[in-house]
């Protein structure tokens, strides 16, 4: 055995904990390679099922989203959007749901869907099969699963396994020396030499969450106070959800909203479903007045205002929060006092 080979065998040995934590992620990447080959095809074959299905008109009735997270590749997510949708067949009307979609659309949106002929309650927003995704699926699931393979040192456990059937006695040599991974002495690791390290890692990972969550976000007025420090400040407030659901067309997109109406005032505060949403419809937004901007993009919060010689206008995005602000330059100063005093404005 030559000394490059015998440093690289003591190198594992020394990082045991390590070399557990390779094995346990190699494990975790097989069962998601398999995963979605499985599932790419589950759905390419599904969807070729539908192939004779029919195309009709159909208009968006409402709009949701949900927030995947991918923990261990920084905190990284996507947002999904289902739409609910009515059709009419032979004079009969039908309710339809999406799958989950990338990009939203607006309530009153017409779009294009297949149905069932024999069962005209079937419906998808698929209108062909996605040998795209498919082949995709079938790439990276692959890849992934390979790696895993490799990580988790079943290599040298079947070897192992097929030099023991051949011989009766297993191959001492391929444990040790084919890859650097000893899966007998894996298996023989304590759980309190990796253990700690994995829930440290842990620890760590869930306090930046929570950080992020609730200091960067915490200071911010929800609804209901809001609606509450509004009416202590003398505005008139009240619940304006369904009105905004229809006016905007955002449909479930927008959880929970409170206006203030006045002759020379309008605030609208909207909890969104998702901060991805809350993103879109501030990007979205175009404010009633042209003139000097202003603009500021931080971690935490994103303000775009606008100044004329006799009126004030700005959008704000907080998290799923989002704030219209149409004022007077005369009540702009007390606006302004007031939505710093709920979180919305200022440091």
């Amino acid at each position: 055995m030559g000394l490059a080979e015998q440093g690289g065998i003591e190198m594992w040995k020394q990082n045991r904990s390590l070399f557990a934590y390779f094995r346990f992620m190699g494990y975790v990447m097989m069962i998601v390679g398999i995963y979605l080959i499985v599932n790419g095809i589950k759905d390419y074959a599904e969807q070729s099922r539908q192939n004779d299905w029919l195309t009709t008109q159909a208009t968006v009735t409402d709009v949701s989203s949900h927030v995947v997270r991918f923990h261990g590749s920084g905190n990284r997510s996507r947002t999904y959007y289902t739409l609910v949708y009515e059709y009419t067949v032979n004079g009969e009307t039908y309710t339809g749901k999406s799958g989950q979609l990338s990009s939203p659309r607006l309530v009153g949106d017409v779009i294009t869907v297949k149905y069932d002929p024999e069962a005209p309650e079937e419906s998808t927003t698929t209108l062909s099969p996605h040998t795209r995704d498919l082949v995709v699926l079938l790439i990276l699931g692959t890849a992934i699963a390979a790696v895993g393979v490799f990580l988790s040192g079943v290599i040298g456990l079947v070897r192992e396994l097929l030099q023991k059937g051949r011989t009766g006695k297993p191959n001492e040599s391929v444990s040790k020396t084919d890859t650097g991974f000893d899966s007998s002495a894996i298996a023989k690791i304590p759980a309190k030499q990796w253990v700690p390290r994995l829930a440290a890692w842990l620890l760590a990972f869930a306090a930046v969450v929570l950080f992020v969550k609730f200091f960067l976000t915490s200071n911010i007025a929800s609804p209901d106070e809001f609606r509450d420090a509004a009416v202590s400040a003398g505005y008139a407030a009240a619940d304006s959800t369904e009105d905004l659901r229809e006016s905007w067309g955002v449909g479930s997109l927008l959880s929970r909203s409170v206006s203030v109406y006045e002759s020379s005032l309008r605030l609208d505060l909207c909890k969104m479903d998702s901060a991805d949403s809350c993103r879109r419809l501030y990007a979205g937004m175009t404010l009633p007045i042209t003139g000097e901007v202003t603009e500021s993009n931080t971690l935490s919060r994103q303000i775009y205002a606008v100044d004329t010689p006799t009126n004030f206008s700005a959008k704000i995005c907080i998290g799923q929060m989002l704030l219209y602000v149409f004022t007077t330059q005369e009540d702009k100063a007390d606006v302004l006092a007031f939505l710093e005093s709920v979180g919305y404005w200022g440091k």
